[in-house]
């Protein structure tokens, strides 16, 4: 079992060390890990700017190999794109060493939803079509190196900060197919992928994308696919990872990925 998004301490909003996480993937029976720690460069919210520390992050990442060697600990980054900032966020990562990175949507109009700010004065759908527009848009013209695309319907967890109207729901692939399949492809003509996210396992019951998005991206032809937990304690690291594996199964894929150096390794899923 792999667990390709893990927060530690060394993000803002971890609350467990690295060490700690290591030892419990560990007695998980775990045989990889990847800390991916957030790069939050350009967030609009001054009160709370998180700031990458490398210097930190490969500290605490080189402790934890060194005690707990029976499991592979790889250097990830969650890297939150946004508009304006694309060109810097691709220069402050490069030549870094990172095995993964991660290309995450925090925010959309300069809003982040977990915040509720997105949501006044739009319906659902007018939300979600803006996150979903500002991903595809930051995908395009982001310049720098990524290996899959984060957890694609973060918007969705935060749904109990949104005014729902009866029958308002998580979007699926139906809702706005042309605009995923321009994303999805964005990724697989790169020769990238999609993360399985099973901490929306908490929210609605199945990961974030949505199944049907899972599987349309194996219909597009995509192959590149990792699963986190996005634990940001060590407690929950590889939660529902069983079940996810067996939606990967069914929706047509045949691999999961890990990295090593930004290049991907196929393990079959069977």
């Amino acid at each position: 079992m792999f667990d390709y998004h893990v927060h530690s301490t060394v993000s803002f909003d971890g609350h467990d060390s690295m060490l700690k996480c290591a030892q419990a993937a560990r007695d998980k029976g775990f045989q990889e890990i990847c800390f991916t720690e957030h790069h939050e460069l350009g967030y609009p919210y001054e009160e709370s700017k998180p700031y990458f520390d490398f210097d930190l992050y490969f500290s605490e990442l080189k402790k934890a190999r060194a005690a707990v060697p029976e499991i592979k600990i790889r250097a990830g980054v969650e890297a939150a794109l946004i508009p304006g900032w694309l060109t810097r966020i691709a220069d402050d990562l490069s030549g870094r060493g990172f095995d993964f990175v991660i290309a995450s949507q925090h925010t959309a109009l300069g809003q982040d939803p977990f915040f509720g700010d997105l949501f006044p004065g739009r319906t659902l759908r007018q939300a979600q079509e803006a996150y979903l527009s500002e991903t595809l848009y930051d995908l395009k013209e982001f310049k720098g190196d990524y290996c899959v695309i984060a957890h694609l319907g973060y918007i969705d967890k935060y749904l109990d900060k949104c005014d729902l109207a009866p029958g308002d729901a998580p979007f699926q692939y139906k809702d706005f197919p042309d605009l995923l399949d321009e994303i999805l492809l964005t990724a697989i003509r790169k020769g990238r992928g999609i993360e399985v996210n099973t901490s929306n396992y908490y929210i609605h019951g199945y990961p974030t994308p949505h199944p049907t998005i899972i599987k349309r991206f194996f219909e597009l032809g995509g192959e590149v696919v990792t699963i986190g937990s996005d634990a940001h304690s060590a407690d929950v690291i590889g939660h529902k990872f069983r079940e996810a594996r067996e939606l990967l199964l069914s929706s047509g894929a045949k691999y999961i990925c890990t990295f090593e150096e930004m290049k991907p390794t196929f393990v079959p899923l069977g």
